[in-house]
C-alpha cells in the first residue's frame, strides 16, 4: 500500500511538471499554437501517452481539459467564436471517455465568463450548475449581471419595485442549489493556474445569496467550507458573524465559532459556547467532548473534572474518558500518572492497542528538551485523540 501511495505520489508530481511545461510553451507561443491547433494537441497527447503509458482514461481527460482552459486563457482570440469551436473539436478528438464534451464545455464556459460574454458562457455552463457548487454560483452570476443590464434597458420607473426575469432565474437557481447542495471544489481536476476570478463570483453570489434567502443556512455552512479550504480568514469571520445572528440556535455554526475561538486563543469565549450548548443540547455528547477538550488545552483541574464528573453522567464512552484522562495528565506533565492511565487503558482495551502504541510514541516527546519537538508532539496528541473520541462518539 505504502509503495503503491508513492507511486501515484511520484506520477501526480511528473504530470504536473509536464503540464507546466505545455503551460510555459503556451504562453511563449500562443499565436502559433493558436494557428496549428490539430499539431500542437497531437504533440501533447503523444508526450502525455509517451510519458504515462497506464495513465486512466479520467486522468488523460483532465489534463487535456487543463491544456485546453490554458490555451484559451492565453488567446487573444478568445472573443472569436469560431476559433473557440475549433479548439474544442481538437480537444474532444482527443479524449478518450463517452463523456469527453462535458470537461471541454465547463473550460470553454468559465473561459467566456472570465471575458465578460456572459450569453455565450451559459451556453455551455448553464446544463452542469448541478455539478459543483461553484459552476452553479457562476451560472447564477451570469444570469444576476445579465439583470443588471436588463434594468438599465428598462425605462418603467415601477421595473425595480420588482425582480426582472433574468434576476429570478438567477433567485431560483440559487435556490435549487441550497436545496441540492452540490460538491464544493469539483473542478479541481482542471488545476486551473488562477482561480480569482471563480472565488471572487462563489464569494459574490454567496452574499447574495444570504440577501435574498436569510434563512437558508447552507450559504453560510458551504461558505465556512469553502473559507476553510483556501484559507479565508477574513470570509470565515464574516460568516461566522452571520451565522451567529441569523442560526444562533444551531449546533453547526456553534461548533464553527467554537473552534474559531479555540484557534485565536480565546479560551473564555470557546467556554461560553459550550456552555450555550449544553443548555440547548442537554442529551447530546458533542457539547461535553468540546468542554472536555476546552479543559485539555486550558490545563485547569478543576474545569477538567467538572466536565468529566457530566461525561459520566451522560455515558460517554469509557475509552473515551480514559484517553481524555491520561492526554490531561500528560499535559499537565505528571507523566508518572500518564503513562500509568495509558498502561490501565492497553489492559482494558488490547483490541486498541495499535492506538496506544502511537500515543506513547508521541508521549515520549513531551520530555524532549526540543521546544518545537513538544509543541508538534502536542498537535500531534491533540489530533489523535480527536479523531479517535469523534470516531467513537458516532457509534454511540
Amino acid at each position: 500500500m505504502r509503495e503503491e501511495k508513492l507511486s501515484d505520489a511520484i506520477v501526480y508530481d511528473k504530470l504536473h511538471l509536464l503540464k507546466k511545461d505545455f503551460s510555459g510553451y503556451i504562453e511563449r507561443n500562443s499565436p502559433k499554437v493558436d494557428a496549428n491547433l490539430p499539431v500542437f494537441f497531437g504533440y501533447v497527447i503523444s508526450a502525455l501517452e509517451t510519458s504515462f503509458p497506464n495513465m486512466s482514461d479520467e486522468a488523460h481527460d483532465d489534463f487535456v481539459d487543463s491544456i485546453t482552459f490554458k490555451v484559451l486563457d492565453t488567446s487573444k482570440n478568445i472573443g472569436d467564436l469560431d476559433f473557440i469551436k475549433r479548439v474544442m473539436v481538437n480537444a474532444i478528438r482527443f479524449k478518450k471517455r463517452k463523456n469527453a464534451d462535458v470537461g471541454i464545455n465547463i473550460v470553454v464556459g468559465l473561459m467566456l465568463l472570465k471575458a465578460g460574454d456572459y450569453n455565450h458562457a451559459l451556453e455551455y455552463l448553464k446544463k452542469y450548475a448541478a455539478h459543483d457548487t461553484k459552476i452553479g454560483f457562476a451560472v447564477a452570476f451570469c444570469y444576476y449581471i445579465l439583470s443588471l443590464h436588463e434594468d438599465k434597458k428598462e425605462e418603467n420607473p415601477l421595473r425595480h419595485s420588482r425582480p426582472g426575469e433574468m434576476e429570478l432565474i438567477a433567485r431560483e437557481l440559487l435556490l435549487n442549489l441550497a436545496h441540492r447542495r452540490p460538491p464544493l471544489n469539483n473542478l479541481r481536476q482542471l488545476e486551473i493556474d488562477d482561480t480569482a476570478f471563480l472565488e471572487k463570483i462563489f464569494w459574490q453570489m454567496i452574499l447574495i445569496g444570504i440577501e435574498w434567502f436569510p434563512s437558508e443556512k447552507w450559504f453560510v455552512e458551504v461558505g465556512l467550507k469553502n473559507a476553510a479550504l483556501t484559507n479565508d480568514s477574513v470570509m470565515r469571520k464574516r460568516l461566522l458573524d452571520i451565522g451567529s445572528q441569523h442560526f444562533y440556535s444551531d449546533i453547526t455554526f456553534l461548533r464553527e465559532m467554537y473552534y474559531y475561538k479555540l484557534e485565536n486563543r480565546d479560551a473564555a469565549g470557546a467556554a461560553g459556547i459550550v456552555n450555550q450548548l449544553i443548555k440547548q443540547y442537554p442529551n447530546d455528547l458533542e457539547p461535553i467532548y468540546l468542554g472536555l477538550k476546552l479543559s485539555l488545552l486550558t490545563t485547569k483541574k478543576l474545569t477538567y473534572h467538572s466536565f468529566r464528573k457530566l461525561a459520566l453522567s451522560k455515558k460517554m464512552p469509557p475509552q473515551v474518558i480514559e484517553l481524555f484522562d491520561f492526554s490531561f495528565e500528560l499535559l499537565n506533565r505528571d507523566f508518572k500518572e500518564a503513562f500509568g492511565r495509558l498502561g490501565e487503558f492497553e489492559q482494558e482495551y488490547p483490541r486498541l492497542k495499535f492506538f496506544s502504541t502511537l500515543l506513547r510514541y508521541i508521549a515520549a516527546d513531551f520530555s524532549s528538551t526540543e521546544e518545537i519537538r513538544v509543541k508538534r508532539a502536542k498537535k500531534a496528541l491533540l489530533d489523535a485523540i480527536e479523531l479517535f473520541s469523534i470516531e467513537q462518539l458516532k457509534k454511540r
